[in-house]
């Protein structure tokens, strides 16, 4: 035997694929087999393409050999051995060297613990140092941050780490701190430097002796060159390689916010404590100049005329709607003196008042009253700004009419509901208001039932129509809202509205500035709104109940009873959503209706008809698993109504009313999972059905899966002779139709090994194949309806076997005989299975996997004594296998226990 192995020296890196190929010469007179080894590999390490070669006399063959170094195996040369035995013949042995040369690969992993963290002046760090790679790494660690203004000092400075291997150091960076303001994010990025120590140019000191002593310097500011030189040399020593990690040193100022806040509150207070003191010693000033100010006035009366035959009249009214203002204070003062008034009136009912008893002269004229703003004649807010009015001896000046407006009034309170978020308070003025009187079209007073009012005034008139809207606020997210600087005395209308719930209106009448603070409206869930009429044979129906039912949620309303009878509005209904709309009256029969609404949608027009004569059809809808949400529509061609089976007790119930009779009607069941059944029936004129159905009263339907099942149990000859057989675990069941497939596998454990189910299975022709490794597959082609439940027992074709026999000198019974996929003989990897020659030397392997190739082996005294050649299984086949004990071997020696 010779062999030549190429190249004997080559590259492999950690990870990547690296063939070597072994040229194997036969240099004997027989056939010969061989085994390869590399020594000094794993054996995960190396893949053979032909790991037991076979040769004739004279016969060469190159074995390739495919190797894989793991990552982290150390970089530097690595002597292998490869080993070729021969398993025949002489069992010759021949070993050739080869090198490997694994070239080095630099890695390391640095991460900070923690990330961050808040100091003052300066923050500590910890860093773990890991070398990743397969080499020494002799390196630093350096820091770095955009704005230069940290300094970093590791512990220790440099690390000298082998491949695996991984170290703590501590670091320690500090920067300048803010006097005031926020903490200062300072994120850095820590690099690895693998360069060499840097050596300071110049003389060398000695680091133990003292620096010479020096001058004196003062510190100083460095400029502003000095500054970019000193930040280029820090750039400079940053290293140009990606960031191993990065961290981030969130500085706190000298002196917080909180700190600073503080002081300023009590400088605040101080300077608010000052003004207080000050403007309470200027009205005790004022005071004492008032006192002495009304005794002279009140002197200088006593002297002056006060009566004549001069007089003044008027009106008041409210400015915004100019109605009439009862109790109005009018008070009339001289145009020289206005600090006190020289007659005092009221207004009566028609907001009239009068003076008859003045002297000649000039006047003005000041209006107040509770809940009035203060008007001086003709609007002046001040005395000053007054027009003075001049009568004369015996006169009488009338026609003097002020506009009064009320101290602007205030309106809070609670918005109720269950989800209040996002809604939206606002106060409207009616369109019938006076205020508005002659400015709103009469249309629009008519379509709104001549109001704007609250949602319920419409209802014999049409929808609500807005009114001028006066404020606008957003309801908080408690509910509450407040509503500041209304115009007053005035009647509004408050409402409340959000997207997907329905509007509340309630009217308010506020006087002169009230405060109006106990107002609660609950929103209800719904924008949606049903209505329509209710009809019968003889007309309209008023006082017809009418419900509507979604979920969790009911509205009720009555139709009419007069205007427009049977008219109904159902409001307030949750959108979007599908309601079972049920009206009843007495003595008429009830009617259901399904009716969707989409979002915000206000339905309109619809038509509930009841009659002394109308019918109903129900009945009961089995089904697997339950006859629960089965859709049931009846029609008679030109009405179609829909009802859904009930999911609870009694479960698959269904009924629709208000059936106009006589009539026939086609009734649908349908669901998505079962076959649809269409019955037609027909109801005589008193309600009976007749026709279509086995009762007067009912229309039961028995539906049926629209998915058919497939199942069986697969089992397996035992043997070639087919003489007996057991279940089959672990077959794969696959059921294809055109491009759908259905796969399952049998049970293996358990009472149901070979059991298998397929359900849920569309009707339809499919191709069933069984495979289970080892045997030849089988398929059945067959054709699946609506709910059948077809049952397949399928008998699988023995298992692949492999049978021989062992012939030795002294007898072949009782060896240990070992079956080793071929691809993994002489690997180490354990075999597929084992057993012992009988007394006559013959082995069985039953159900061994196939196609496959495999190796028999034999050992007496636990070494290998014979070997057999490559044999090939095909499904369900036997292959034969005949060993012999070569009898000029030696007998082995067993090794000592």
């Amino acid at each position: 035997m010779r062999i030549e192995v190429e190249p004997r020296r080559l590259t492999v890196a950690p990870g990547e694929p690296t063939a070597v190929t072994v040229l194997i010469t036969n240099t004997e007179d027989v056939i010969g087999g061989y085994a390869l080894r590399f020594l000094g590999a794993d054996p995960a390490w190396v893949r053979l393409d032909e790991p037991a070669p076979r040769l004739f006399p004279g016969e060469s063959t190159v074995v390739t050999a495919t190797l894989t170094l793991p990552a982290g195996v150390p970089a530097g040369a690595r002597r292998m051995a490869v080993q070729v035995r021969e398993l025949t013949g002489s069992e010759d042995i021949a070993i050739d060297e080869i090198v490997l040369d694994v070239p080095g690969a630099r890695a390391v992993d640095v991460r900070l613990d923690p990330a961050t963290v808040t100091g003052g002046r300066r923050a500590g760090f910890d860093v773990i140092v890991r070398n990743t790679g397969n080499t020494m790494v002799d390196a630093a660690l350096v820091g770095s941050d955009d704005e230069h203004a940290l300094s970093y000092r590791f512990t220790p400075a440099r690390l000298l780490l082998g491949p695996g291997e991984h170290v703590g150091t501590e670091l320690r960076v500090s920067a300048k701190r803010r006097l005031f303001g926020s903490p200062v994010p300072r994120a850095f990025e820590l690099r690895v430097d693998e360069r060499p120590a840097r050596v300071p140019e110049g003389p060398l000191r000695d680091a133990a002796a003292p620096a010479p002593p020096g001058p004196p310097r003062r510190r100083r500011k460095p400029s502003a060159t000095e500054r970019a030189a000193a930040a280029a040399a820090a750039a400079a020593a940053v290293p140009d390689t990606p960031p191993a990690t990065m961290g981030v040193f969130l500085q706190r100022p000298v002196f917080s916010r909180s700190l600073v806040s503080l002081a300023g509150l009590v400088a605040a207070i101080t300077v608010f404590a000052l003004v207080i003191t000050m403007a309470l010693n200027s009205i005790v000033a004022r005071s004492a100049a008032d006192r002495d100010l009304a005794l002279q006035v009140a002197q200088a009366r006593a002297g002056a005329a006060t009566s004549g035959t001069s007089g003044l009249s008027g009106q008041v009214l409210l400015i915004s709607t100019g109605e009439p203002l009862v109790g109005v204070s009018v008070d009339v003062f001289d145009e020289a003196e206005t600090s006190a008034p020289r007659a005092t009136t009221a207004s009566d009912e028609a907001g009239a008042w009068a003076f008859t008893d003045l002297p000649a002269g000039t006047f003005k004229l000041r209006l107040r009253g509770a809940g009035f703003a203060e008007v001086w004649y003709p609007a002046a807010a001040t005395d000053a700004e007054a027009a003075p009015i001049e009568v004369a001896a015996g006169g009488v000046v009338d026609g003097l009419t002020v506009l009064l407006g009320g101290v602007p009034a205030t309106v809070s309170g609670t918005v109720v509901g269950a989800d209040v978020a996002g809604a939206t308070a606002r106060l409207e003025l009616p369109l019938d208001s006076p205020a508005l009187a002659g400015q709103v079209p009469a249309a629009d007073l008519a379509a709104g039932g001549g109001t704007s009012g609250p949602a319920d005034a419409g209802a014999a008139g049409g929808p609500r129509i807005p009114g001028a809207v006066v404020r606008t606020v957003p309801v908080g997210g408690d509910g509450e809202f407040a509503l500041e600087q209304i115009p007053s005395p005035a009647v509004y209308d408050l409402v409340v509205t959000k997207p997907g719930f329905s509007e509340q209106v309630q009217r308010i009448d506020l006087a002169a500035g009230e405060t109006r603070a106990d107002l609660e409206i609950q929103i209800l869930d719904g924008d949606g709104s049903i209505a329509g009429h209710v009809t019968g044979v003889g007309g309209p129906i008023g006082g017809a109940t009418v419900t509507a039912t979604f979920g969790e949620t009911t509205a009720r309303t009555v139709s009419l009873t007069q205007d427009d009878v049977g008219a109904f509005t159902l409001r307030g209904l949750p959108t979007p959503g599908t309601f079972t709309v049920v009206v009843s009256a007495e003595g008429h029969a009830p009617a259901t209706l399904s009716l969707t609404l989409s979002p915000g949608q206000q339905l309109t027009g619809v038509a509930a008809t009841l009659g002394a004569a109308s019918g109903s059809l129900g009945g009961t809808v089995t089904a697997p698993g339950g006859g629960g949400g089965v859709s049931v529509t009846v029609t008679d061609g030109s009405d179609a109504r829909q009802t859904v089976t009930q999911s609870m007790d009694p479960v698959g119930a269904w009924r629709l009313a208000g059936l106009r009779i006589p009539n026939t009607y086609t009734v649908t069941f349908t669901r998505a999972d079962l076959e649809s059944q269409v019955v037609s029936v027909s109801i005589d004129g008193y309600g009976n059905v007749t026709a279509g159905a086995a009762g007067p009263d009912r229309v039961d339907a028995a539906m049926r899966s629209a998915t058919a099942t497939l199942r069986g149990t697969v089992a397996q000859y035992k043997d070639a002779k087919q003489t007996s057989k057991a279940p089959a675990p672990n077959v794969q069941v696959t059921a294809s139709s055109g491009t759908a497939q259905y796969a399952v596998t049998t049970a293996s454990l358990g009472g149901d090994v070979g059991v298998f189910v397929l359900e849920n299975l569309p009707p339809g022709t499919y191709t069933v194949t069984f495979t289970r490794r080892g045997t030849s597959p089988i398929s059945e082609i067959v054709t699946l309806e609506a709910a059948q439940v077809r049952t397949m027992n399928p008998v699988l074709v023995a298992p692949a076997s492999i049978t021989g026999k062992v012939t030795a000198r002294d007898g072949a019974g009782g060896l240990t005989v070992r079956l080793y996929p071929a691809a993994q003989y002489g690997t180490g990897a354990p075999p597929a299975a084992t057993t012992t020659t009988a007394a006559d030397g013959t082995f069985t392997f039953a159900d061994v996997d196939a196609p496959a190739h495999y190796i028999v082996e034999v050992l007496r005294a636990g070494v290998p004594a014979a070997t057999s050649a490559p044999l090939t299984v095909e499904p369900s086949g036997t292959a034969q296998a005949s060993l012999t004990i070569d009898p000029r071997k030696p007998e082995p020696t067993p090794s000592p226990t």
